[in-house]
């Protein structure tokens, strides 16, 4: 449900300003709260307001001129300072909540090892994200963009109505998105027909897995990416271009449950140092039956993205804004 009245007919510069304002107030609410770190969560939004912000800025650099200190390589710095102590909040998650019930008696003292083994390392990220929190990049950053969100300057191009040039910011985007190599991964290849291994084949599926993870895992974050740019731009959209948005985050969603799965037993092994399937039966037999879960919950996404039926509404519904 749109929360205000758009006006279709704003400048590019003037919507930049609304969205990295936005983003700008969304990680800056968290500051207290991170500090304190009694709850996982405001890193956790800190950390998603640090992603968008810097997504606007790619997204927008065309229309804006911002100061040396809002930079992509900046912000992308302290996003992965952020992400570092997030991702070790989600392995304690995932450890406590979802494998520890099932441990058998005889795993419990491997499994405290590693608990304790992370509390360290986590204690130890925390310290050096303080640190970067109040240091000069942050801090410059902050102000860097309080200056320009109280006197914003423009390119020629921020006189342009968004209306005018949206399909060309987003159309490039889709495009690029169905070139991924990701959407492969799971399929054979037979004089240019793409076929989806069946689920019932997980052998060879999850051969696929660890030899191609890492190309799903950069798919991940390029759909991250896309759905953030078309969520900026959703006010300027039908009921369809919000369908596709949450596909979007179901689509990040599912990848990144099985990136925490692949980051997850690697961490276990190599502070264990030992096959997962010998010190933590109980825990690797439930990756195995996560694995199954993960093809179940992607084939029909992949499925869907590789038709070009689909692919053509989806770049057809992107240059016919409101």
């Amino acid at each position: 449900m749109k929360e205000h009245q758009l006006d279709l007919a704003i400048a590019i510069s003037d919507y930049a300003h609304q969205i990295i304002q936005q983003n700008f107030q969304k990680f800056v609410d968290q500051e207290e709260a991170v500090f304190k770190d009694n709850d996982p969560e405001p890193l956790h939004q800190m950390r998603v307001g640090m992603r968008k912000l810097r997504t606007s800025v790619q997204v927008f650099s065309k229309a804006i001129i911002l100061p040396k200190g809002v930079s992509n390589s900046s912000i992308g710095k302290i996003a992965r300072s952020l992400g570092e102590t997030r991702d070790l909040d989600v392995l304690q998650q995932n450890l406590t909540t979802r494998y520890q019930p099932l441990l058998q008696k005889e795993e419990q003292a491997k499994f405290d090892k590693v608990i304790h083994h992370l509390h360290q390392k986590r204690d130890r990220s925390f310290l050096k994200l303080k640190k970067m929190l109040n240091g000069d990049r942050y801090q410059n950053l902050k102000r860097s963009l309080q200056d320009w969100l109280a006197q914003p300057t423009y390119t020629v191009m921020g006189n342009l109505s968004v209306l005018e040039i949206l399909p060309d910011l987003l159309l490039p985007l889709i495009c690029q998105l169905f070139l991924h190599s990701g959407w492969l991964v799971g399929t054979t290849m037979q004089a240019g027909k793409v076929s989806l291994i069946p689920i019932e084949n997980s052998e060879e599926l999850n051969h696929q897995l660890s030899k191609l993870g890492d190309d799903l895992h950069d798919l991940r974050k390029q759909i991250k990416g896309v759905r953030y740019q078309t969520e900026f731009f959703s006010d300027f959209y039908e009921a369809a271009y919000m369908q596709r948005i949450e596909e979007f985050k179901a689509i990040q969603e599912t990848l990144g449950q099985l990136q925490d799965h692949l980051v997850l037993r690697h961490f276990l092994e190599s502070t264990l140092k030992a096959d997962l399937a010998k010190v933590l039966p109980t825990v690797a037999r439930a990756m195995q039956e996560e694995s199954i879960t993960f093809w179940q919950s992607w084939k029909p996404l992949q499925k869907n993205y590789l038709s070009p039926k689909f692919r053509k509404s989806l770049r057809s519904l992107v240059t016919t804004p409101l």
